[in-house]
């Protein structure tokens, strides 16, 4: 009774309802104005050992014992339902039931048999609609019909020439009926409707399709079963009651919308609250810790995500029928959408400043690129969009860099509205691997760029070695299971290989550098005097980049102790400054952050770049050196000295004592100064940063290979 109220109250004019192989449920309603008996049948292809779904509509309890002995042999069944004139349909045509493989020969004969086709069910969602009617159309006419009847030796049952299609809702629990629906025009009364289902004059129509309906479904049963063997404690029964539309409390509806922030249609109710309830109970637990709590928060985060592993299951249905597809010349392709996906935007560092800088080139170049991001507020400029985020943690040795966590099931959502075929992950962050999840939970291409040597830096902090190899395993695990991961120095594509990553899976991106902003040409004679009241003729030793205990800061302290009358200038910041600044000779200036037009003045102002980091993968500052005609001295360690032949375009050490026998061998040979300076310049000239990073794109996204490529 509950379900025909609800069905009447969403509009419906008539009301069936269609269990499997059984009338009991639509008998207890059959007496109440508008509604006819109906039946979903479990039909068997003896010859195929296959099963599908046959619903058939307006049927007496005569027809239903008949039909039900019927069920065995699949053309004896239609043909009692030609016989009598009972309109009836295939149920989600391309679906499989009971473990069938549906092929192209059993499909042709679904075609043989079927007049309808039902190509829209309300627990399938709507990705593969079109296929079956695509399908569906490729056989209209007699004359394809007679061609099958040939191929096949089987005798055609249909009646018409053209495939009609319905709809429904295939709600198993009760809370969707009525939201997917099959139309007749003109029918007036049931008899009508009928007659119009079997002439095939029928429309079809519903309201959003989504993985809500399946997670109601499998919810909703599984309460059922819960409440029917057990107790159902009082203080939570009436939300649960309300939540499965048991009750229509309206007190209990505005609990939960304050208590749990919860929002929209009753029917996405159940979604809407497991998308919020790991945050509710995250704060409920920062106010009052417990065991208890630490629970909850677990169960909540698990709860959290079972609506996108629902997803997944479809998804790989989806898969199949596409496949399936191929074999009757449907191109399912989808055109190529990216989703770049990064836990660091606004801040200095070389995984943001890519990220811009790929921006501003999909933008300008019309690449089929959106840059995903999380902040507080969520907002969308452009082909830049901020995911919500529910709260925010602190990066573990990054205290001044706080990741945004979204909400996973919004993040499915999103990738899900958007239609992204490609996902990247340009960091390891909260975004990062929710995003690498949704994307194998959903089938899609995942690519992945090691951009930061967590493991090194982790190891640099802590000084534990078994907390750096846990590390490299998860690496390991995360990169094996992308499709394409990008690594930005021949030095980590070996490194990360020697530690179990597949090479074959590992593809070398090297960025260009920006010529136009960085150049000699920018230099000013009393760039320095005017900041740091260094004499004009004093040199100036640079460092840029993060001030961190990892980049090798102290080596470069060690060198500036060594030459007590020159000055070193660090331009960058980070959590190992305020130390250093209480150590450092007088010699030693911080000057923070430079972008732009200052700090390309900065490199081109100075005399010699000294870069003695041992764990970045590139060292993109070390490019904006050369490109700026600074000789540059860095580490054989790490992916710094990638662009460097040793004395030809820069000069590369090892230990602190040779950083400072390189920057004396610099600095009493003006000759081999200016002549690494002019190399180093020409080297940057061939890295085209434009040309680079649109090749790096192409191959993210899967339309080519990268001009670096090499074994």
């Amino acid at each position: 009774m509950d379900i025909y109220k609800r069905l009447k109250e969403r509009g419906m004019d008539f009301v069936t309802i269609t269990d499997h192989n059984t009338i009991e449920g639509v008998l207890e309603i059959a007496h109440l104005p508008d509604v006819f008996i109906s039946c979903e049948y479990t039909v068997e292809f003896p010859e195929e050992l296959a099963m599908v779904h046959v619903i058939a509509y307006g049927i007496s309890q005569k027809d239903h014992e008949e039909l039900s002995k019927l069920r065995g042999n699949v053309y004896e069944f239609v043909s009692y339902l030609k016989q009598y004139k009972i309109p009836h349909t295939l149920a989600h045509p391309l679906y499989s039931v009971q473990g069938t493989k549906i092929t192209k020969r059993l499909t042709e004969k679904m075609i043989l048999l079927f007049d309808n086709w039902e190509v829209i069910n309300g627990t399938r969602g709507n990705g593969v609609s079109h296929i079956e009617e695509s399908i569906a159309r490729m056989y209209d006419g007699w004359e394809k019909i007679n061609q099958l009847e040939e191929k096949y030796k089987i005798r055609t049952l249909r009646s018409r020439p053209k495939i009609s299609f319905t709809a429904g809702s295939d709600d198993h629990g009760g809370m969707d009926v009525g939201r997917t629906w099959t139309v007749v025009k003109d029918a007036k009364d049931v008899q009508s409707f009928l007659m119009g289902l079997w002439e095939g004059k029928t429309d079809t129509g519903t309201e959003k399709l989504g993985y809500e309906r399946i997670l109601n479904i499998v919810a909703k049963v599984g309460y059922d079963h819960i409440q029917s063997r057990y107790t159902i404690p009082f203080e939570i029964r009436p939300f649960l009651d309300y939540i499965f539309m048991y009750s229509d409390n309206p007190a209990v509806g505005m609990m939960l919308k304050y208590a749990l922030g919860v929002n929209g249609e009753r029917q996405e109710l159940l979604k809407n609250i497991l998308n919020n309830l790991p945050f509710f109970s995250l704060r409920r637990f920062v106010q009052r810790q417990s065991l208890q709590g630490v629970g909850e928060v677990v169960l909540s985060f698990i709860l959290h995500i079972l609506p996108a592993f629902l997803k997944h299951a479809q998804r790989r249905e989806e898969e199949k029928i596409r496949s399936l597809s191929a074999e009757f010349g449907i191109d399912t392709a989808k055109p190529v959408k990216v989703a770049y996906f990064t836990d660091t935007y606004e801040e200095i560092n070389g995984v943001a400043r890519t990220a811009k800088i790929m921006r501003k080139i999909a933008q300008e170049e019309d690449m089929p690129y959106t840059f995903v991001i999380c902040t507080e507020e969520g907002f969308k400029d452009g082909n830049l969009v901020s995911l919500r985020a529910n709260f925010r943690i602190p990066v573990p040795f990054y205290e001044e860099l706080r990741m945004g966590v979204p909400s996973f099931l919004e993040l499915v959502d999103f990738i899900e509205k958007k239609g992204f075929t490609n996902l990247h992950i340009a960091s390891p962050g909260p975004l990062g691997l929710m995003a690498f999840l949704a994307g194998k939970l959903l089938n899609l291409r995942v690519t992945f760029t090691f951009h930061t040597d967590v493991p090194s830096y982790a190891k640099s902090y802590t000084r534990d070695e078994n907390l750096e190899e846990f590390l490299w395993k998860a690496f390991e695990l995360l990169m094996n299971s992308c499709d394409r991961c990008f690594v930005p120095s021949e030095h980590y594509r070996k490194l990360l290989s020697n530690k179990g990553v597949s090479y074959s899976k590992l593809s070398l991106f090297r960025r260009g550098v920006d010529a136009e902003l960085f150049s000699p040409y920018k230099r000013e004679e009393n760039f320095w005097g005017n900041r740091l009241g260094i004499r004009r003729d004093s040199k100036v030793i640079l460092y840029v980049g993060r001030v961190a205990k990892e980049k090798g800061l102290d080596s470069f302290m060690y060198v500036a102790r060594a030459f007590p009358e020159e000055h070193f200038v660090i331009v960058g910041d980070g959590p190992y400054r305020e130390e250093l600044e209480r150590k450092k000779p007088k010699n030693v200036h911080f000057v923070g952050y430079m972008k732009g037009e200052e700090l390309a003045k900065a490199y081109a102002s100075s005399h010699i770049f000294l870069f003695p980091s041992e764990t970045d993968t590139y060292a993109q500052v070390v490019l904006e050196a050369m490109a700026s005609g600074l000789p540059v001295i860095v580490s054989s360690k790490g992916g710094a000295h990638e662009h460097i032949q040793d004395g030809v375009n820069g000069l590369i050490a090892t230990k602190p004592e040779e950083f400072v026998n390189k920057v004396s061998l610099l600095f009493l040979d003006d000759n081999l100064r200016r002549r690494i300076s002019f190399e180093a310049f020409k080297k940057a000239q061939e890295l085209d940063m434009r040309k680079t990073y649109i090749d790096y794109m192409n191959a993210i996204a899967g339309f080519g290979r990268l001009v670096y490529e090499t074994r």
